[in-house]
Parts: C-alpha cells; sequence; structure tokens
C-alpha cells in the first residue's frame, strides 16, 4: 500500500525519543459476487485504514505497533494488532500474529474477492493460523518464522524460506496443540521470471489423513494481469477442488478493475470490483 504520511503525527528526534512517527495506508473495494446456488449477484465493500506506529531508541532498538480499522458491508473491526521490538536479531511481535507458516507460504487471491481458490489449498494452513507470539528473521536470503499460541490452543508453527534470485523456496511445520491431535508438514515453490510467475503449495496432516495442495500461475502484459489458479484437498479419500481465472486492469493511481469466474466445491462463484489502494 501507498504510504501517506502526516507530517503532524510524526515526533521528531527529541528528549527521550531518537525517531519516532506514525503512518498510514489504506484500501477499499465496492463490487459484486455471484454464487450459483442463491443464483444472485450481491453487492460488496470495504475500507481498511492501516495504523503503523514506529520509533527507535537511543540504542538503535526499533520498536513499533500495527492496526487495522477495517468495516466490511456494514460490520467494524479492529484487527490485526500487533506490538512488535526489532533490530539485528530479527523481529519479536505479540498480538494477533497468526501462524509463520500462513505468513510465510500462503498463495495469493485471484479476482475481486479472491473467489476461495486458495483456501481449499491452504486448508490445512489455516486450520493452525492462530498465535500471539512470533519471532521472524532474514539472514541474506534465507528467512524463518517461530509462532506460538499462549492462550489456550498452544499451536506451535515454524517456517523457513530461502530466495534464489528470481526462485523462491519454503518449507513448514504446525504442531496442532490443542487444536486437535496432530501436526502437519508444509512445502512451497515459486518463480517469478519476467512477465510470468509460478506459485505452488502442498501440506500433508498424516494423523488426520488429510491432504491438501495448489497452484497458481500469472502473467502481466504492460497494466493487464491475468492469474489463474487450481487446487485439491483430500480427507480419507473424500476430495473437493477449485480452480479459477482471476483478470486485473490497473488504472493507475492506486486503482484497478478486478474480476475473476471459478468453481469452489462445486458451486461457479464470480466476482467483479473496483480495489483502491491508498
Amino acid at each position: 500500500m501507498k504510504k501517506i504520511l502526516f507530517a503532524s503525527t510524526a515526533l521528531v528526534a527529541s528528549a527521550g525519543f531518537a525517531a519516532a512517527e506514525i503512518s498510514f495506508s489504506g484500501e477499499a473495494g465496492m463490487g459484486f459476487i455471484y454464487d450459483d446456488v442463491s443464483g444472485d449477484w450481491s453487492p460488496d465493500y470495504y475500507t481498511t485504514l492501516s495504523v503503523s506506529m514506529t520509533g527507535e531508541t537511543d540504542g538503535g532498538l526499533g520498536f513499533g505497533a500495527d492496526f487495522d480499522i477495517t468495516t466490511a458491508n456494514g460490520a467494524s473491526l479492529v484487527d490485526q494488532t500487533t506490538v512488535y521490538i526489532e533490530g539485528g536479531f530479527g523481529k519479536f511481535s505479540v498480538g494477533n500474529v497468526g501462524s509463520a507458516v500462513d505468513a510465510k507460504l500462503g498463495l495469493s487471491d485471484i479476482g475481486y474477492s479472491g473467489l476461495g481458490t486458495d483456501n481449499v489449498a491452504e486448508a490445512l494452513v489455516d486450520a493452525a493460523d492462530m498465535g500471539n507470539v512470533m519471532y521472524d528473521g532474514t539472514f541474506g536470503d534465507f528467512g524463518v518464522a517461530m509462532s506460538y499460541d499462549m492462550q489456550g490452543m498452544e499451536n506451535f508453527s515454524i517456517a523457513a524460506t530461502y530466495n534464489m534470485g528470481d526462485y523462491n523456496f519454503g518449507i513448514g511445520y504446525d504442531d496442532w496443540g490443542n487444536i486437535a491431535a496432530g501436526s502437519a508438514f508444509h512445502v512451497k515453490a515459486g518463480a517469478n521470471i519476467a512477465d510470468f510467475s509460478l506459485n505452488a503449495l502442498y501440506s500433508r496432516a498424516d494423523d488426520a489423513d488429510i491432504t491438501s495442495y495448489g497452484i497458481t500461475a500469472g502473467y502481466t502484459m504492460g497494466a493487464v494481469g491475468v492469474t489463474a489458479a487450481y487446487s485439491e484437498v483430500d480427507v480419507a479419500g473424500v476430495s473437493a477442488d477449485a480452480y479459477g481465472i482471476g483478470v486485473k486492469y490497473d488504472l493507475g493511481g492506486g486503482a484497478s478493475v478486478n474480476a475473476g469466474v471459478g468453481e469452489v466445491g462445486g458451486v461457479t462463484v464470480a466476482d467483479l470490483g473496483i480495489i483502491m489502494v491508498f
């Protein structure tokens, strides 16, 4: 998102502060979503104001907090609240951090609303997407993240990533703690070469006999971007899949027209809308 800095909210170096500032960014969307169960197009709209507060101690230790204020179709929510410290050691966060695997190994949405194609591929990722403490570190081309839920669920998540030029790789592990018995293992690989992109995710939970996987492929030509996606989840031999194609046209200035059509679990879905980034 574009960062819009308000000078009136900046705290310039003074006694007790090496540097501190508050910045804002945002996103909004309006459009229409269709599914063939209802057989109707439904209006959709949302706004998100993201607030980022950052500072640095006299000794060079970074600190900050982030949160989102979101309204969606009439409902309001303050979400994604995290408070952190960071430095050469990495970043340590407390709050609504989610899981390390979800933060590092997820697949992208398509169309205006996402259509839900990535949710099928990420069934095992989403199952453990909770945590209130996280460590995230980057060391050259390598990255590692670890998260833990200390408020009852006790699930532990770890992910490691490696970037090699146009290619990226990642592995992850979720211990489900008190969510359910068992654990899940994840592998992701991707590439961005010229105007083409390709990303694939595979997840397996042996104890629950669940396998999920997905792949997305994209091509950008000037202001037009096209992305195709396929995913499947198998639970003890019973499977469901999802597929679709999304189109994005960049209007410039942070606005784009997005549309998609697909099938998720046997239900035809489609969307059309404008996304505005501020």
